[in-house]
């Protein structure tokens, strides 16, 4: 059943809707990331891209050749030269079996965040002790390192050249854009409750201490450097995901896809707007700023004739002048932060009454 088509102002609103509610998914699962690692843990990550262009290109690259070897394509030479003839008889394949592109997907999915995980430790390891700022140049250097590592190394994705993926969902045929989207979705509300039941629990007040102050953690018995890293590669895991997730969307893998102000920079506005170390603050954040983004890109070309500037800028210009006004008008976001509760309510309720002592309890003289 092909999607409807709806119009206005030539701008075809459902493919609109799902582009939109796609990218709004997939930014609301790395800013939930970062939110983890920086608003709650104080890990100023700026090197965000690295793990998501890891996932994208590792785990892309192993399920092409894994769905290749798998399903017995045969390969005249080189994989990565004769993608273009491989990959067709691999999505054949696919478009008619759901549990074979279903399987595909998740076994992909295990492999990325397993990469993410490790280059989340070994990309953080020679300044996870130090102070955050070195922490943030290294990670900085390191997302530059492995950029240049993309475009030069032949043998993983092409270099700059790419590779074309498998697609998980051939089987979709014209709906397949929605079961894309759908599949981000998914994951963006699995990553929501995930972050949302660690700011409810008593490890949101361990990882508020060691953001605050690491020698009274330290004092506590707090283990400071461990807790970073292990948060740096959770977080580093699910963006392993999204960059995995976002290369089935598009059936292909870039090194330029993977730029720094799109998947390092962008990730940072909508935390700083939205309010660090506040998920639902932070999700909001993500829509405010997409729907910014689309309105930006679709109308922008109005104002060409009254700029003295490239209108392709326009965009980034009114971003940073967005940040800016933020920072200066309401630095604590859309939705400050809050406090991580100790108990319920009731429970704590059931806990006074069971433990309170009746003597202390004054007396209440009844009605006669």
């Amino acid at each position: 059943m092909a999607l409807p088509t709806i119009t206005f102002l030539g701008i075809n609103v459902v493919l609109f809707g799902l582009d939109l509610l796609a990218f709004v998914a997939l930014y609301v699962a790395i800013s939930l990331s970062l939110n983890l690692e920086f608003g709650f843990a104080g890990v100023p990550n700026f090197g965000k891209v690295l793990f998501i262009a890891a996932g994208a290109s590792v785990g892309g690259a192993f399920a092409g050749r894994i769905a290749a070897w798998f399903l017995k394509v045969s390969t005249p030479g080189d994989f990565i030269r004769y993608n273009f003839l491989i990959m067709p008889q691999v999505n054949a394949s696919l478009s008619a079996s759901v549990p074979l592109s279903f399987g595909l997907l998740i076994l992909s999915v295990i492999v990325a965040a397993a990469i993410g995980a490790v280059f989340g430790f070994l990309f953080s390891y020679p300044a996870i002790r130090l102070r955050e700022d070195y922490l943030a140049m290294t990670l900085l250097a390191m997302a530059q390192f492995f950029q240049i590592f993309l475009n030069n190394y032949y043998p993983l994705i092409g270099g700059s050249l790419g590779l074309e993926l498998p697609d998980p969902y051939a089987w979709a045929g014209s709906e397949r854009y929605v079961v894309a989207t759908g599949v981000l979705v998914i994951f963006a509300v699995l990553v929501f409750i995930y972050c949302e039941t660690i700011a409810h629990a008593p490890l949101a007040r361990t990882l508020r201490a060691v953001r605050d102050n690491e020698a009274a953690s330290e004092a506590l018995g707090k283990n400071d450097v461990a807790i970073r890293r292990n948060t740096l590669m959770v977080a580093s895991a699910i963006s392993a995901i999204a960059g995995l997730l976002y290369s089935f969307y598009t059936v292909d893998v870039v090194p330029a896809t993977f730029g720094r102000v799109e998947w390092t920079f962008w990730p940072w506005v909508i935390v700083i707007m939205g309010g660090a170390a506040n998920n639902l603050g932070v999700t909001i954040g993500v829509l405010v700023f997409w729907v910014m983004i689309k309105g930006i890109d679709s109308g922008k070309f109005i104002f060409s004739n009254y700029i003295p500037f490239d209108v392709t800028w326009l965009e980034y210009l009114l971003i940073g002048a967005i940040l800016i006004a933020i920072l200066m008008v309401r630095p604590q976001g859309l939705l400050p932060e809050k406090s991580t509760p100790t108990l319920p309510k009731s429970r704590l309720r059931r806990l006074l009454e069971k433990y309170a002592d009746p003597s202390d309890t004054p007396a209440v003289e009844k009605k006669s």
